[in-house]
């Protein structure tokens, strides 16, 4: 099997592990701007933007909310130790771009806040909505999950190149006073 076959999703995924609703991430961290479309645009809340870094995490550099850049750090430490076969091969498609989620005309995507990143392998995007996902997607979401990352592949409409940060790790910021 090649690394970006695409397989089943594996039952099991994202045990534990909720993605972040729109309300969550606006109490949480506030609004990243004041008008949103389905284009990439920049961030214009100042205290948000203050958030943002850009940095190396292993494979690649990129931009997003501070935090959820440090956890990249981990991650990415974790899949070159566990699967470094999957990491020499991992690219990114993006973190931060405040815009709608692909296909709707309310609801914000969490790339807005820069807590979420798409992910290709060996250059290759994972097909979105078909329910499957490509096979070192699969290998290495395990270890997004353990450090309470969300994996897109069970959203309604799977879209499994897609981590974010959980729910549960917001509201673990929040609880720590890191929010």
């Amino acid at each position: 099997m090649k690394p970006t076959d695409e397989i089943a999703i594996p039952a099991g995924t994202n045990a534990g592990l909720s993605g972040c609703t729109n309300s969550l991430m606006l109490s949480a961290l506030g609004k990243p701007r004041s008008v949103f479309t389905a284009e990439c645009a920049a961030i214009t809340n100042k205290n948000l933007a203050k958030r943002i870094k850009t940095d190396n995490v292993g494979p690649f550099r990129v931009t997003g909310f501070d935090l959820a850049v440090d956890d990249l750090k981990a991650i990415f430490a974790a899949i070159k130790a566990q699967r470094p076969a999957e990491y020499a091969m991992l690219g990114t498609a993006g973190m931060l771009c405040c815009r709608l989620v692909r296909g709707s005309k309310t609801s914000i995507s969490n790339h807005s806040w820069g807590t979420a990143i798409d992910l290709t392998i060996e250059g290759k995007l994972d097909v979105r909505g078909n329910g499957r996902a490509q096979a070192a997607l699969i290998a290495i979401a395990p270890i997004f999950n353990k450090h309470g990352w969300f994996w897109g592949a069970t959203f309604r409409i799977e879209d499994a190149m897609h981590f974010e940060v959980s729910a549960q790790r917001i509201n673990k910021w929040k609880a720590e006073g890191k929010l």
